[in-house]
């Protein structure tokens, strides 16, 4: 068994993870990072680009705002996305000054920075050294730990290249940066993105937030390098964003997104449908064209043949719920960064792919950092501590993850069960994700490698269950969130849904928070 202590551990090493950690440092505190897989070249980020808010003070970003927040069907904050404006706008400075190159001269949308992922990364990696913070690469976190009074105090996981050794590592705070659940979908670099920061903090007590708003799709060429469990070389674009450029097409060329006409919701139907959805290659930039054609992604005809892939909450906006502007969760000593923590303040009920999710990695990392580093200098010592009991943890593996995994896939990547949604399909999954959580919480377990893969199947069940129950809680169609049985925005329901709960699943309105909490409905 490796140990260690620090005064701030960030788990995770992306983006968020590595503003976290140096914020943390830069406020004097003694940082660890871990992550599952290596900091600085896994994960989304490294596999793409990355586009910025990056908007001065002014009319503008006044403007932006006031669009953000009625586009995010009223459930944002503006006082929070002037936050995160002003915070991302300081770092981009903070990155330029620092020599940092970003690509374009980005005339056609000033609002708008563009990186290249794996260099972003790269570079924040690089800052971590210099800035003194310890980074244990293939570490992933299994449990957190909790004093006696409930308040975090470290973390403990295996060590992958040390034969799955044990590691625990004492901390008077604990940042949680694991990003957020694409249920092993296959998006770019979302094979980490499985959903155990989730799992961790709720089982250390931590409410979720906005988990309806977890069914975030991207449309991704067939063929692409964006398939589970290779390492292909990093794109030179992020889901979706040639499909700002070009038309597309049904199999019989019949316009469904683009041109002035039609609607991405069209080229997803046609999809379920079983038909075939192309994009216009010749409408696409000379970059990303000869990108295509490098991984045969192209068709003879001159199209590109697309694919829907779900990317949950990397892309969707349901996280932890955060209790204060330092990105505190509603447990003590716990702080969250990034996608694992929701994202309503600054997106609403829709997705920040127009720059709002790497903005709020950027913000809520610094945040979260310097949160973590204050309160770990209001703790003198750290008393005793122990791992939070957990789901998929057993000793000896009675169930194969595997198929846990698969029925978790079954009621969440297909359209039908995510994109669009209703009473009978969220009841139906329900009852069937609810009935496997007993068995995966006590059967899920092992010895290795079989020891990690048991409580990923865990934390990927438990986020679909919660996703879920909160999809059927909010009885109307919001942002991301579609009911075919209740097509319209309702009035009463601008409100944001907490959820939480292991065996027993809980979700209430925030204006409720103050009553006792009651559970959500269940299968009949």
């Amino acid at each position: 068994m490796t140990e260690f202590d620090a005064d701030v551990l960030v788990l995770g090493g992306g983006p968020a993870g590595a503003w976290a950690a140096l914020a943390a440092a830069a406020a004097g505190a003694r940082v660890v990072v871990v992550d599952k897989a290596k900091a600085g070249s896994s994960g989304p980020t490294a596999r793409g680009g990355v586009t910025l808010w990056n908007i001065p003070q002014g009319r503008a970003r006044e403007e932006v705002v006031e669009q953000n927040h009625a586009q995010g069907g009223g459930l944002g904050d503006p006082e929070w996305m002037c936050r995160v404006l002003e915070e991302t706008h300081r770092r981009v400075g903070q990155l330029v000054s620092g020599g940092f190159r970003f690509r374009g001269d980005h005339v056609e949308r000033p609002a708008r920075v563009y990186l290249d992922g794996a260099k972003y990364l790269g570079r924040m990696r690089r800052s971590m050294i210099v800035a003194g913070v310890r980074i244990l690469d293939h570490h992933p976190a299994l449990q957190l730990l909790t004093d006696g009074d409930g308040m975090v105090s470290g973390a403990c996981g295996v060590s992958l290249d040390d034969g799955f050794r044990g590691w625990t590592g004492r901390a008077k705070s604990v940042v949680l940066a694991t990003g957020g659940c694409a249920f092993l979908s296959g998006g770019a670099g979302t094979d980490v993105d499985t959903g155990d920061g989730l799992l961790m903090g709720a089982e250390a007590g931590a409410q979720l937030s906005g988990m309806e708003f977890s069914n975030a799709y991207s449309l991704v060429p067939c063929g692409s390098p964006i398939q589970l469990g290779g390492a292909p070389a990093p794109v030179v674009f992020t889901p979706d964003q040639m499909m700002h450029f070009a038309t597309l097409y049904d199999e019989s060329r019949a316009v469904l997104c683009g041109d002035g006409s039609g609607s991405r919701a069209q080229a997803f139907a046609a999809i379920a449908d079983g038909r075939r959805v192309y994009a216009a290659l010749d409408e696409l930039p000379e970059e990303i064209r000869a990108e295509l054609h490098r991984h045969g992604s192209t068709h003879p005809t001159g199209q590109v043949p697309l694919r829907a892939v779900l990317e949950g909450t990397v892309r969707g906006t349901g996280g932890l719920r955060l209790a204060g502007m330092d990105c505190a969760t509603t447990v003590p000593g716990l702080y969250s960064a990034g996608d694992v923590t929701t994202r309503e303040p600054v997106t609403g009920a829709v997705s920040g792919f127009g720059g709002q999710n790497g903005a709020w990695a950027i913000s809520s990392g610094v945040w979260a950092g310097m949160g973590a580093a204050r309160f770990a200098g209001t703790r003198r010592r750290l008393g005793k501590a122990r791992p939070v009991p957990g789901a998929g943890l057993g000793d000896k593996a009675r169930i194969d993850p595997r198929a846990v995994v698969g029925l978790v896939q079954e009621h969440t990547l297909p359209l039908r069960r995510s994109y669009w949604r209703s009473d009978g399909s969220l009841r139906d999954s329900i009852a069937e994700l609810d009935s496997l959580w007993p068995g995966a919480e006590f059967d899920l377990g092992g010895k290795g490698s079989d020891r990690l893969q048991a409580r990923q199947a865990a934390a990927l069940l438990a986020v679909a269950r919660w996703t879920k129950y909160s999809a059927l809680a909010r009885t109307e169609t919001r942002g991301m969130h579609r009911r075919t049985d209740h097509p319209g925005a309702a009035a009463d329901w601008r409100v944001r849904l907490l959820s939480g709960g292991l065996s027993d699943v809980w979700v209430h309105p925030e204006r409720a928070e103050s009553e006792t909490t009651a559970p959500a409905p269940t299968p009949a």
